[in-house]
């Protein structure tokens, strides 16, 4: 059904928002409702809030009649993959499969533009009372609530079609604290208010000699959906997940609560939040996280192709080696994420925390080695650096920074599979078949258990702590395909075939739940495990209403997004 509607309200088969009957009462007030909120009536939230609601304009509509403007259309399409364009928009998301195909530039002038999936306003919160006047809001007129950070967002949370949001990304301070102390812990932390991105922590850090667990986007926002969903790092294999390392929170709830979250208070919420999905329990106000000294860190890069002398298969045999290679540099506390699709394959970067660069070049000799062996020219660097910082801006592509050009599939690879040569062939196997239909492997040997995480007692999904990699056969997107080709392509292809053959393999594994299908048919299991009915007792204590929504996320299922993008009760 999700899929249906979005596909309806990306060609624009939506309502034109003129008055009709009133709608169930198990459905929110959508616009054109009659109970739809008058313009005096914004008028009058808009001056609670100090003047911070912001009317959704798509950003596409310069490419659209009557406002078609050919300098400008030509700009946002020029801007419409950098994430910065679309972190300075209010309603805009960094994905392409929800960033309302409506309203596009790649679509004709003449087609619709229409606000679709885009929430209707937004408030650009910076104090708690913008954002508790905006849950009561919501709650007295019934009207979708959306919480929207950066809008780096794969898995459709940031936006929804009549909605409300609160838009949290400009809250960027940090406090550093050099002697955090709790039950728990005692060291150096930073606090972290809602809209600090990965980038600004980074930099921040470094300036101090630290690093953080955190992610490899850096227009991700680290408090939000990120942290809260578990969040892998290059120092995952080291120090764990970012969530392993939160300390506390502070949190709004949707009654209007400002609540302390950690192991001695509120320690249901905060087990909660540490890993069992974003924006789902309360509105995140800050993040406490653990912080480590910052230290050398050395890189390996390699890469070869399919040319006049590398044949197909002997390529694939290059690749299924470096497969079986993985668990000794997870063992060793690397992180290693590997591309691959086509003719290509590129390992960018092995990242190597705490080590030098003969120590990198020793993990990765055997797979050299065996490309030497093979035939296979290839290209090959090892470097080190000074620290986390000069490391990440070196190491990683440019293209994990842009906004999500591709359809997105996940699971997580239990360690077990490389038990033996006999358990690892069926997953090369299956990996070599879902990349030669087409898929773009997007594949990350990491090992955060719960040793190396220093055994936090969290909701992240137990199947993380037995993975070896977690792997997204994804597909690419194509801005000027039609809609409907895309969506069958993320359901029939990734959701039934490529998925299908992943789950196959790993039975009673699972999938990093910010990275994975978004119509992954058995989500509560995929994505939450054995947690699933706890977190959804919490999710009923902390947001009684049922305002946080997600199609994914804990309670997800007791909604129904209806063709028009109206959310009813299941």
């Amino acid at each position: 059904m999700l899929a249906i509607a979005l596909l309806l309200l990306s060609l624009g088969i939506a309502p034109s928002f003129q008055t009709r009957p009133p709608a169930p009462k198990a459905c929110k007030t959508f616009p054109g409702d009659p109970d739809w909120p008058s313009p005096a009536t914004w008028h009058a939230f808009n001056a609670s809030v100090d003047g911070r609601l912001i009317r959704t304009v798509p950003i596409g509509s310069p490419c659209h009649n009557p406002n078609f403007n050919a300098t400008e259309c030509d700009i946002i399409k020029a801007n419409w993959h950098d994430p910065a364009f679309h972190e300075l928009s209010p309603s805009s998301i960094q994905d392409s499969l929800w960033a309302n195909k409506s309203c596009d530039p790649f679509s004709p002038p003449d087609s619709r533009c229409i606000i679709g999936n885009y929430v209707q306003y937004t408030v650009n919160v910076s104090t708690q009372d913008h954002i508790k006047k905006t849950l009561t809001f919501a709650k007295q007129h019934d009207i979708r609530f959306v919480l929207r950070n950066t809008g780096h967002d794969y898995m459709g949370k940031s936006t929804g079609a009549g909605g409300l949001a609160i838009w949290t990304g400009n809250m960027k301070k940090t406090e550093w604290i050099p002697h955090f102390k709790s039950a728990g812990y005692c060291g150096p932390a930073v606090k972290v208010a809602a809209g600090v991105s990965v980038i600004q922590l980074y930099e921040e850090a470094d300036a101090r000699g630290f690093a953080v667990v955190a992610g490899a986007c850096p227009t991700v926002g680290f408090a939000g959906g990120y942290i809260q969903g578990g969040g892998h790092s290059a120092l995952s294999s080291k120090h764990g997940l970012a969530a392993d390392n939160t300390l506390e929170f502070e949190v709004i709830t949707t009654t209007g609560q400002f609540l302390t979250a950690s192991p001695t208070q509120n320690s249901d919420l905060y087990w909660a939040i540490s890993g069992g999905g974003g924006g789902t329990y309360g509105i995140v106000w800050s993040a406490t996280v653990k912080v480590f000294p910052d230290e050398e860190v050395s890189g390996a890069s390699v890469s070869f192709a399919v040319g006049p002398n590398v044949t197909r298969d002997l390529w694939w045999e290059g690749i299924n080696f470096y497969t079986a290679q993985t668990p000794n540099y997870t063992a060793a506390g690397a992180v290693s994420y590997a591309f691959y699709s086509g003719d290509t394959f590129n390992l960018s970067p092995l990242f190597l925390p705490g080590g030098n660069k003969d120590q990198a070049r020793k993990l990765v000799q055997p797979f050299l080695d065996k490309l030497v062996q093979l035939g296979i020219p290839h290209n090959v660097s090892i470097d080190n650096f000074p620290g986390y910082l000069p490391a990440y801006t070196a190491l990683f592509p440019s293209a994990l920074f842009g906004v999500s050009t591709q359809l997105f599939g996940g699971r997580l690879l239990p360690r077990s599979l490389w038990d033996s040569p006999q358990k690892l062939a069926p997953l090369q196997d299956s990996i070599r078949n879902i990349v030669d239909a087409g898929a773009l492997a997007f594949d990350i040997a990491i090992r955060p258990t719960l040793a190396v995480a220093g055994n936090p007692k969290n909701a992240v999904l137990p199947a993380w702590r037995a993975a070896e990699r977690t792997f997204n056969p994804n597909l690419p997107w194509d801005d000027t395909a039609n809609f409907a080709t895309t969506v069958a392509n993320q359901l029939d292809t990734i959701t039934h075939n490529f998925d299908e053959q992943l789950r196959k393999l790993t039975p009673g594994s699972g999938a990093y739940l910010n990275e994975a299908d978004p119509f992954e048919p058995n989500f509560k299991e995929a994505f939450y495990g054995p947690n699933y009915n706890k977190l959804l007792a919490i999710k009923d204590k902390f947001d009684p209403d049922q305002l946080l929504f997600g199609s994914t996320a804990v309670g997800g299922d007791r909604w129904v997004q209806q063709p028009d993008g109206r959310l009813c009760r299941a």
